[in-house]
């Protein structure tokens, strides 16, 4: 019997010792709140030496706005057994009151009931959290002055704070915001964009990730925005989410989308400046070719009488190219509104023009012999077009003749109906029997600046033009051989306009 009492004495001497030397305050209280037992711990915390605190009501050391709050959870412990947690003031020996964290839970021994509680102080934890909010105050303040957007969202791309720069470019409050996916406010057409911009970031977890998206603010205005963002890190150093910047730039891209515009229309003034002068060259240089020759040749015949009448059509060549000078100004002033889109187009009949520009080769070719033959389904064949359609047929029929070794040269015009996308055309094919062209030469007789390529002779000058009017016609032109795989047997050239049936 000796021997069990002084193996629990030995038993208890350890507990107590072990009570003793913890950090924590260990509290032993009846239920009635009277201190039963208390270890040297209270000394650090509040300042009391276990003796002057045992005996004593533990009430009478807890700030009274909190005795309350402690008396409910202690009845709530007693009452089932769980363990209880709560953080109240003890009034420190010197008068002021330490905040302390206390967890306990109801025991039995002895036939007795009592609560063993541990109490710990918490000051500088409280500091701490403190200070954290003053930063996270501090934070919130710069960010919600800053001259940009800033937002945070979750893994499910659901908005867990924006700042005020936000709110008023989105034209929507706070709580209109805070918990709304991202998406609710962009367009369909960024949607995907942003949501790989994101993927990629969370999946390889990249240091950085940005974004271009059009919105849809509160009032139905579209705007664009642009930002970058970070992945968002909880305590255990998991992502759990984004945070990031942005800003509007809607102004800004519409005045890159002017200085393009402005950049595009220079562009092409300088190009249609490039052909104008080319054209000038070209159509001038003709004029003045067959002058000359009509000034030769009258020459020759001043002194022969019986020439007279030969004398007369050379005097007509004259005047009829003196005439096509004066045009080809008026054709340039129309080419620059037809650059802008300015120039009107009216219902003309495009046979007769046809038959005019044949008229106009016959009296400028002198040195061949030159049959033009034509076949069209009707005499009476409208398009939508201007004065320049002349120069389309002239200039094909100028090539013609001038790529044309054989003594007599013959063009063939054939004119027919054609659909192409339930859409009725007049089909022009104007086949020679001149040098023809190659293959490779085909696709690029039609591009600016192919006269530059030294067997051309400007031929590409005529065309660009050719197809310039055309476009504004909303035509077609393309050059195929004359006999299929030979084009050293000439050329037709085939030309769609859209018919227009009277």
């Amino acid at each position: 019997m000796d021997s069990l009492n002084n193996k629990l004495k030995k038993s208890e001497i350890n507990y107590f010792n072990l009570i003793n030397n913890i950090l924590d305050v260990v509290v032993e209280l009846r239920l009635d709140f009277i201190i039963d037992y208390i270890n040297p711990q209270i000394l650090d915390l509040a300042g009391y030496q276990p003796d002057e605190i045992i005996g004593r009501n533990s009430l009478e050391f807890i700030h009274p706005d909190d005795r309350q709050e402690v008396i409910k959870a202690i009845d709530k412990g007693i009452k089932t057994g769980e363990t209880i947690s709560i953080v109240f003031r003890i009034q420190h020996k010197e008068g002021f009151y330490v905040p302390t964290f206390a967890r306990g839970r109801k025991i039995e021994y002895d036939n007795q009931t009592r609560i063993i509680s541990t109490l710990r102080d918490i000051s500088k934890e409280l500091k701490k959290e403190q200070k954290l909010k003053e930063s996270d105050v501090r934070y919130r303040e710069i960010i919600e002055n800053i001259k940009d957007g800033y937002f945070e969202i979750d893994l499910n791309g659901n908005y867990t704070y924006v700042n005020n720069y936000i709110c008023k470019y989105l034209n929507v409050s706070k709580d209109e915001i805070i918990g709304k996916n991202y998406t609710l406010f962009l367009e369909k057409s960024s949607q995907e964009e942003v949501f790989k911009a994101f993927n990629e970031v969370y999946t390889k977890n990249l240091q950085k990730g940005s974004f271009q998206s059009k919105i849809i603010r509160g009032d139905g205005e579209k705007r664009i925005f642009e930002g970058y963002f970070y992945l968002r890190y909880n305590n255990d150093g998991k992502i759990n989410g984004f945070y990031g910047f942005t800003r509007d730039i809607t102004e800004r891209k519409e005045a890159e989308q002017k200085l393009k515009e402005s950049e595009k229309r220079f562009r092409e003034a300088y190009n249609r400046a490039e052909l104008y002068k080319d054209l000038f060259y070209h159509d001038i240089n003709n004029l003045l070719s067959n002058i000359s020759i009509s000034v030769d040749l009258s020459e020759k015949h001043l002194k022969d009488s019986s020439e007279e009448e030969n004398i007369k059509v050379f005097y007509n060549v004259i005047r009829d190219q003196f005439a096509r000078g004066k045009r080809l100004i008026s054709n340039v002033k129309n080419l620059s509104e037809l650059a802008d889109s300015k120039i009107s187009l009216k219902s003309i009949n495009a046979f007769e023009v046809l038959q005019d520009a044949i008229q106009y080769i016959h009296n400028s070719v002198h040195t061949k012999k030159v049959n033009i033959f034509v076949d069209s389904f009707d005499k009476e064949i409208y398009i939508r077009a201007n004065e320049l359609l002349s120069d389309v047929f002239e200039n094909i029929l100028v090539n013609a003749v001038k790529y044309n070794e054989n003594q007599t040269i013959e063009i063939f015009v054939k004119i027919s109906r054609d659909n192409k996308l339930n859409k009725n055309f007049l089909k022009f094919e104007f086949m020679d029997n001149g040098i023809g062209i190659t293959d490779q030469k085909k696709e690029i007789i039609f591009i600016q600046g192919y006269n530059k390529d030294k067997g051309s002779k400007g031929m590409g000058i005529g065309l660009t033009l050719v197809k310039k009017i055309l476009d504004n016609y909303s035509g077609e032109i393309w050059v195929e051989d004359k006999v299929k795989g030979d084009y050293a047997k000439g050329s037709n050239f085939i030309i769609l306009i859209p018919e227009i049936i009277n």
